[in-house]
């Protein structure tokens, strides 16, 4: 049995392989968690708004969250899983298609001159 000393504490080889294999879990479980979560939302209807970026309050990694406001002046929190492909900015005017919570797209609308 071989052991490991790592600040005054030691470790056997089971002690390692059990670690390895909570870590894998736990990965596996979030990676699984992740692909429910952001196909939660696919049966769903696509709606399509004009909207208005009120808010950008949280991002988790590659999931940003936006307050938006619709034309009848409804409120809803939604989510991008697209963060680095749909381009939304606080103060942004534009046309959204989402299904649930989840934005699909977005689609500024141009400047009046």
């Amino acid at each position: 049995m071989t052991y490991i000393r790592i600040g005054g504490s030691s470790f056997s080889d089971e002690d390692i392989f059990a670690f390895v294999i909570i870590v894998l879990v736990i990965g596996i479980a979030s990676w699984i968690g992740y692909f429910i979560l952001k196909s939660k939302d696919n049966s769903k209807p696509l709606e399509k708004s004009k909207v208005k970026i009120l808010e950008k309050p949280v991002q988790k990694g590659n999931i940003e969250w936006y307050v938006v406001e619709f034309e009848n002046g409804e409120r809803k929190k939604l989510r991008s899983f697209h963060a680095d492909t749909i381009f939304i900015a606080v103060g942004d005017e534009g046309i959204l298609e989402y299904r649930g919570i989840t934005i699909q797209s977005f689609q500024p609308l141009t400047a009046k001159k």
